[in-house]
Protein backbone atom coordinates (compact mmCIF):
# COMPACT_ATOMS: atom_id res chain seq x y z
CA UNK A 1 0.00 0.00 0.00
CA UNK A 2 1.98 2.98 -1.27
CA UNK A 3 0.81 6.24 0.36
CA UNK A 4 -0.34 9.18 -1.78
CA UNK A 5 1.07 12.64 -1.25
CA UNK A 6 -1.06 15.34 0.36
CA UNK A 7 -2.35 16.83 -2.90
CA UNK A 8 -3.32 13.51 -4.50
CA UNK A 9 -4.95 12.39 -1.25
CA UNK A 10 -7.11 15.52 -1.29
CA UNK A 11 -8.08 14.96 -4.94
CA UNK A 12 -9.08 11.35 -4.35
CA UNK A 13 -11.06 12.29 -1.24
CA UNK A 14 -12.91 15.15 -2.97
CA UNK A 15 -13.72 13.01 -5.99
CA UNK A 16 -15.18 10.30 -3.75
CA UNK A 17 -17.15 12.60 -1.43
CA UNK A 18 -18.27 15.36 -3.79
CA UNK A 19 -17.89 13.79 -7.24
CA UNK A 20 -15.35 16.45 -8.26
CA UNK A 21 -11.71 17.13 -7.45
CA UNK A 22 -12.36 20.87 -7.33
CA UNK A 23 -15.26 20.87 -4.88
CA UNK A 24 -14.04 21.72 -1.36
CA UNK A 25 -16.79 23.26 0.83
CA UNK A 26 -15.09 25.63 3.22
CA UNK A 27 -17.13 24.53 6.26
CA UNK A 28 -15.57 21.05 6.03
CA UNK A 29 -12.02 22.10 5.12
CA UNK A 30 -10.61 21.62 8.62
CA UNK A 31 -12.37 18.29 9.21
CA UNK A 32 -11.40 16.88 5.82
CA UNK A 33 -7.75 17.87 6.35
CA UNK A 34 -7.73 16.09 9.71
CA UNK A 35 -9.44 13.01 8.25
CA UNK A 36 -6.92 12.84 5.41
CA UNK A 37 -4.08 13.14 7.89
CA UNK A 38 -5.44 10.19 9.82
CA UNK A 39 -5.77 8.14 6.59
CA UNK A 40 -2.00 8.38 6.13
CA UNK A 41 -2.27 8.70 2.34
CA UNK A 42 -3.53 5.13 1.91
CA UNK A 43 -5.93 4.98 -1.07
CA UNK A 44 -8.16 2.26 0.41
CA UNK A 45 -8.51 4.21 3.66
CA UNK A 46 -9.33 7.44 1.80
CA UNK A 47 -11.87 5.71 -0.44
CA UNK A 48 -13.50 3.92 2.50
CA UNK A 49 -13.96 7.08 4.58
CA UNK A 50 -14.86 9.15 1.52
CA UNK A 51 -17.55 6.64 0.57
CA UNK A 52 -18.89 6.71 4.11
CA UNK A 53 -19.22 10.51 4.05
CA UNK A 54 -20.65 10.51 0.52
CA UNK A 55 -23.56 8.42 1.78
CA UNK A 56 -24.62 11.18 4.19
CA UNK A 57 -26.19 13.60 1.70
CA UNK A 58 -26.89 16.21 4.37
CA UNK A 59 -23.19 16.17 5.28
CA UNK A 60 -23.84 17.63 8.70
CA UNK A 61 -20.86 19.08 10.51
CA UNK A 62 -21.43 16.89 13.58
CA UNK A 63 -21.38 13.78 11.36
CA UNK A 64 -17.98 14.79 10.01
CA UNK A 65 -16.75 15.52 13.52
CA UNK A 66 -17.99 12.16 14.75
CA UNK A 67 -16.21 10.25 12.00
CA UNK A 68 -13.05 12.32 12.41
CA UNK A 69 -12.99 11.63 16.16
CA UNK A 70 -13.63 7.92 15.59
CA UNK A 71 -10.51 7.54 13.49
CA UNK A 72 -7.38 6.38 15.25
CA UNK A 73 -3.96 7.91 14.74
CA UNK A 74 -2.04 4.77 13.73
CA UNK A 75 -1.97 5.63 10.03
CA UNK A 76 -0.62 9.11 10.72
CA UNK A 77 2.54 7.55 12.11
CA UNK A 78 2.86 4.44 9.93
CA UNK A 79 0.58 2.74 7.35
CA UNK A 80 0.08 -0.44 9.36
CA UNK A 81 -2.38 -3.27 8.88
CA UNK A 82 -3.83 -2.61 12.34
CA UNK A 83 -4.50 1.02 11.51
CA UNK A 84 -6.11 0.12 8.20
CA UNK A 85 -8.34 -2.43 9.90
CA UNK A 86 -9.45 0.25 12.34
CA UNK A 87 -10.66 2.44 9.49
CA UNK A 88 -12.41 -0.43 7.72
CA UNK A 89 -14.13 -1.40 10.97
CA UNK A 90 -15.55 2.09 11.18
CA UNK A 91 -17.51 1.55 7.96
CA UNK A 92 -19.53 -1.43 9.25
CA UNK A 93 -21.62 0.29 11.99
CA UNK A 94 -22.61 2.96 9.46
CA UNK A 95 -24.08 0.39 7.07
CA UNK A 96 -27.89 0.42 6.93
CA UNK A 97 -29.36 -2.68 8.55
CA UNK A 98 -30.75 -3.96 5.25
CA UNK A 99 -27.21 -4.08 3.79
CA UNK A 100 -25.36 -5.72 6.67
CA UNK A 101 -26.50 -9.29 6.07
CA UNK A 102 -25.90 -9.00 2.32
CA UNK A 103 -22.42 -7.62 2.99
CA UNK A 104 -21.54 -10.42 5.43
CA UNK A 105 -22.89 -13.00 2.97
CA UNK A 106 -19.85 -12.25 0.78
CA UNK A 107 -17.79 -14.13 3.37
CA UNK A 108 -18.67 -17.45 1.73
CA UNK A 109 -16.30 -16.72 -1.17
CA UNK A 110 -12.56 -17.51 -1.16
CA UNK A 111 -10.13 -14.63 -1.56
CA UNK A 112 -9.79 -12.97 -4.98
CA UNK A 113 -12.89 -14.63 -6.45
CA UNK A 114 -14.89 -12.96 -9.21
CA UNK A 115 -18.51 -12.86 -8.03
CA UNK A 116 -21.35 -12.73 -10.53
CA UNK A 117 -23.95 -10.14 -9.58
CA UNK A 118 -26.98 -12.15 -10.70
CA UNK A 119 -25.85 -15.27 -8.83
CA UNK A 120 -25.25 -13.23 -5.71
CA UNK A 121 -28.63 -11.48 -5.68
CA UNK A 122 -30.45 -14.78 -6.28
CA UNK A 123 -28.77 -16.25 -3.23
CA UNK A 124 -29.69 -13.20 -1.19
CA UNK A 125 -33.29 -13.73 -2.27
CA UNK A 126 -33.20 -17.47 -1.55
CA UNK A 127 -31.97 -16.77 1.99
CA UNK A 128 -34.56 -14.08 2.65
CA UNK A 129 -32.01 -11.27 3.03
CA UNK A 130 -33.93 -8.81 0.84
CA UNK A 131 -36.87 -6.77 2.12
CA UNK A 132 -39.98 -6.27 0.00
CA UNK A 133 -40.31 -2.50 -0.02
CA UNK A 134 -43.66 -1.12 -1.14
CA UNK A 135 -44.39 -4.07 -3.42
CA UNK A 136 -41.27 -3.60 -5.55
CA UNK A 137 -39.83 -6.43 -7.63
CA UNK A 138 -37.54 -8.31 -5.21
CA UNK A 139 -34.76 -8.86 -7.73
CA UNK A 140 -34.72 -5.15 -8.56
CA UNK A 141 -34.39 -4.38 -4.85
CA UNK A 142 -31.57 -6.93 -4.49
CA UNK A 143 -29.68 -5.37 -7.41
CA UNK A 144 -30.05 -1.98 -5.75
CA UNK A 145 -28.40 -3.48 -2.64
CA UNK A 146 -25.53 -4.67 -4.84
CA UNK A 147 -25.13 -1.23 -6.39
CA UNK A 148 -25.18 0.40 -2.97
CA UNK A 149 -22.32 -1.82 -1.77
CA UNK A 150 -20.38 -0.79 -4.89
CA UNK A 151 -21.12 2.89 -4.26
CA UNK A 152 -19.83 2.51 -0.72
CA UNK A 153 -16.60 0.98 -2.12
CA UNK A 154 -17.16 -2.19 -0.08
CA UNK A 155 -17.01 -4.31 -3.23
CA UNK A 156 -14.91 -3.60 -6.32
CA UNK A 157 -16.44 -3.40 -9.82
CA UNK A 158 -15.08 -6.15 -12.07
CA UNK A 159 -16.90 -6.85 -15.35
CA UNK A 160 -19.16 -4.43 -17.16
CA UNK A 161 -21.20 -4.87 -20.35
CA UNK A 162 -23.02 -2.02 -22.09
CA UNK A 163 -22.58 0.15 -19.02
CA UNK A 164 -24.06 -2.42 -16.62
CA UNK A 165 -21.94 -3.89 -13.85
CA UNK A 166 -22.20 -7.69 -13.93
CA UNK A 167 -19.58 -8.87 -11.44
CA UNK A 168 -17.40 -7.74 -8.56
CA UNK A 169 -14.51 -8.71 -6.32
CA UNK A 170 -13.89 -8.18 -2.62
CA UNK A 171 -10.59 -6.58 -1.57
CA UNK A 172 -8.64 -8.92 0.68
CA UNK A 173 -8.69 -6.43 3.58
CA UNK A 174 -12.44 -5.95 3.20
CA UNK A 175 -12.80 -9.74 3.20
CA UNK A 176 -10.84 -9.89 6.47
CA UNK A 177 -13.34 -7.44 7.95
CA UNK A 178 -16.26 -9.51 6.67
CA UNK A 179 -14.87 -12.75 8.09
CA UNK A 180 -14.22 -11.08 11.43
CA UNK A 181 -17.82 -9.86 11.61
CA UNK A 182 -19.12 -13.24 10.41
CA UNK A 183 -17.35 -14.92 13.30
CA UNK A 184 -18.53 -12.28 15.76
CA UNK A 185 -22.17 -12.65 14.69
CA UNK A 186 -22.11 -16.39 13.87
CA UNK A 187 -23.21 -15.48 10.34
CA UNK A 188 -20.95 -17.59 8.09
CA UNK A 189 -18.58 -20.34 9.19
CA UNK A 190 -15.59 -20.79 6.87
CA UNK A 191 -13.54 -24.00 7.00
CA UNK A 192 -10.40 -24.67 4.95
CA UNK A 193 -9.61 -28.20 6.14
CA UNK A 194 -11.26 -31.35 7.41
CA UNK A 195 -9.73 -30.65 10.82
CA UNK A 196 -11.76 -27.46 10.91
CA UNK A 197 -14.87 -29.44 10.11
CA UNK A 198 -14.08 -31.84 12.94
CA UNK A 199 -13.77 -28.95 15.39
CA UNK A 200 -17.38 -28.08 14.72
CA UNK A 201 -18.31 -30.94 17.07
CA UNK A 202 -17.52 -28.63 19.95
CA UNK A 203 -19.41 -25.56 18.79
CA UNK A 204 -21.91 -24.16 21.24
CA UNK A 205 -24.02 -22.41 18.60
CA UNK A 206 -25.78 -23.83 15.58
CA UNK A 207 -24.22 -22.96 12.24
CA UNK A 208 -26.57 -21.48 9.64
CA UNK A 209 -24.14 -20.96 6.74
CA UNK A 210 -20.93 -22.80 6.00
CA UNK A 211 -18.31 -22.34 3.30
CA UNK A 212 -15.91 -25.23 2.73
CA UNK A 213 -12.84 -23.89 0.96
CA UNK A 214 -10.63 -26.92 0.42
CA UNK A 215 -8.64 -25.26 -2.37
CA UNK A 216 -6.05 -23.37 -0.38
CA UNK A 217 -3.65 -26.11 0.66
CA UNK A 218 -5.18 -27.08 4.00
CA UNK A 219 -4.99 -30.73 4.97
CA UNK A 220 -8.05 -32.70 4.04
CA UNK A 221 -9.17 -36.09 5.19
CA UNK A 222 -12.02 -37.56 3.18
CA UNK A 223 -13.58 -39.39 6.11
CA UNK A 224 -13.45 -36.35 8.39
CA UNK A 225 -15.01 -34.07 5.78
CA UNK A 226 -17.91 -36.50 5.39
CA UNK A 227 -18.55 -36.58 9.14
CA UNK A 228 -21.25 -34.05 9.94
CA UNK A 229 -21.10 -32.52 13.43
CA UNK A 230 -24.41 -31.93 15.18
CA UNK A 231 -23.78 -28.17 15.08
CA UNK A 232 -24.08 -28.33 11.28
CA UNK A 233 -27.34 -30.27 11.13
CA UNK A 234 -29.44 -27.13 10.64
CA UNK A 235 -27.26 -25.40 8.04
CA UNK A 236 -29.34 -23.30 5.63
CA UNK A 237 -26.59 -22.45 3.12
CA UNK A 238 -23.72 -24.67 1.97
CA UNK A 239 -20.88 -23.55 -0.30
CA UNK A 240 -18.05 -25.86 -1.35
CA UNK A 241 -14.89 -24.92 -3.24
CA UNK A 242 -12.58 -27.86 -3.95
CA UNK A 243 -12.57 -31.56 -4.80
CA UNK A 244 -15.76 -33.60 -5.05
CA UNK A 245 -14.55 -36.30 -2.65
CA UNK A 246 -14.72 -33.78 0.20
CA UNK A 247 -18.38 -32.91 -0.32
CA UNK A 248 -20.30 -34.03 2.78
CA UNK A 249 -23.43 -36.16 2.30
CA UNK A 250 -26.24 -33.80 1.31
CA UNK A 251 -28.85 -36.06 2.89
CA UNK A 252 -27.54 -34.94 6.31
CA UNK A 253 -28.55 -31.32 5.65
CA UNK A 254 -32.33 -31.46 5.81
CA UNK A 255 -32.84 -27.69 6.01
CA UNK A 256 -30.67 -26.50 3.13
CA UNK A 257 -32.03 -23.61 1.11
CA UNK A 258 -28.92 -22.69 -0.86
CA UNK A 259 -26.20 -24.88 -2.40
CA UNK A 260 -23.17 -23.49 -4.26
CA UNK A 261 -20.52 -25.94 -5.49
CA UNK A 262 -17.35 -25.09 -7.42
CA UNK A 263 -15.66 -28.44 -7.96
CA UNK A 264 -12.41 -29.20 -9.75
CA UNK A 265 -9.13 -31.06 -9.81
CA UNK A 266 -10.01 -34.74 -9.92
CA UNK A 267 -10.90 -37.39 -12.51
CA UNK A 268 -12.76 -35.91 -15.45
CA UNK A 269 -14.61 -39.16 -16.22
CA UNK A 270 -16.19 -39.45 -12.77
CA UNK A 271 -19.82 -38.57 -12.10
CA UNK A 272 -20.81 -36.42 -9.16
CA UNK A 273 -23.92 -37.84 -7.52
CA UNK A 274 -26.42 -35.16 -6.47
CA UNK A 275 -29.47 -37.41 -6.27
CA UNK A 276 -29.80 -36.64 -2.55
CA UNK A 277 -31.13 -33.17 -3.38
CA UNK A 278 -34.53 -34.78 -3.90
CA UNK A 279 -34.73 -34.96 -0.08
CA UNK A 280 -34.01 -31.25 0.43
CA UNK A 281 -37.57 -29.98 0.41
CA UNK A 282 -36.63 -26.42 1.40
CA UNK A 283 -34.06 -26.01 -1.37
CA UNK A 284 -34.43 -22.72 -3.25
CA UNK A 285 -31.11 -22.30 -5.03
CA UNK A 286 -28.71 -24.84 -6.56
CA UNK A 287 -25.64 -23.89 -8.57
CA UNK A 288 -22.95 -26.41 -9.51
CA UNK A 289 -19.85 -25.57 -11.57
CA UNK A 290 -17.83 -28.70 -12.36
CA UNK A 291 -15.46 -30.28 -14.86
CA UNK A 292 -17.12 -33.68 -14.36
CA UNK A 293 -20.55 -35.12 -15.09
CA UNK A 294 -23.49 -34.56 -12.76
CA UNK A 295 -26.11 -37.11 -11.76
CA UNK A 296 -29.42 -35.63 -10.65
CA UNK A 297 -32.48 -37.41 -9.25
CA UNK A 298 -34.99 -38.68 -11.80
CA UNK A 299 -37.71 -36.60 -10.16
CA UNK A 300 -37.49 -33.19 -8.50
CA UNK A 301 -41.16 -32.23 -8.40
CA UNK A 302 -40.98 -32.41 -4.61
CA UNK A 303 -38.68 -29.39 -4.62
CA UNK A 304 -41.57 -26.96 -4.73
CA UNK A 305 -39.48 -24.01 -3.48
CA UNK A 306 -36.66 -24.38 -6.03
CA UNK A 307 -36.20 -21.06 -7.84
CA UNK A 308 -32.72 -21.40 -9.37
CA UNK A 309 -31.17 -24.52 -10.93
CA UNK A 310 -27.84 -23.63 -12.55
CA UNK A 311 -25.58 -26.43 -13.80
CA UNK A 312 -22.63 -25.76 -16.07
CA UNK A 313 -19.87 -27.75 -17.77
CA UNK A 314 -20.74 -31.40 -18.45
CA UNK A 315 -24.22 -32.43 -17.35
CA UNK A 316 -25.78 -35.84 -17.00
CA UNK A 317 -29.35 -36.07 -15.77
Amino acid sequence: MKPLNKENSKRLFSRRVYGSEDNHPSQFEESSAEILKKCGGLPLAIITIGSLLANHPERLRDEWESIRNSLGTQLEVSPTLKGMNGILNLSYPHLPLHLRACFLHLGIYPEDREIERDDLVRRWLAEGLVSNLHGQDMEVVAKSYFNELVNRSLIQPERTEYGELLSCRVHDMILDLILSKCQEHNFVTVECSSEGMAREHGRKYMVRRISMNFSGGGTTDETASRTIPSSLSQVRSLAHFGGSKYIPPLSHFKYLRVILFKIWGELFDETIDLTAISQLFQLRYLKVSVEQNIKLPTEIQGLVHLETLDLNKSQQI
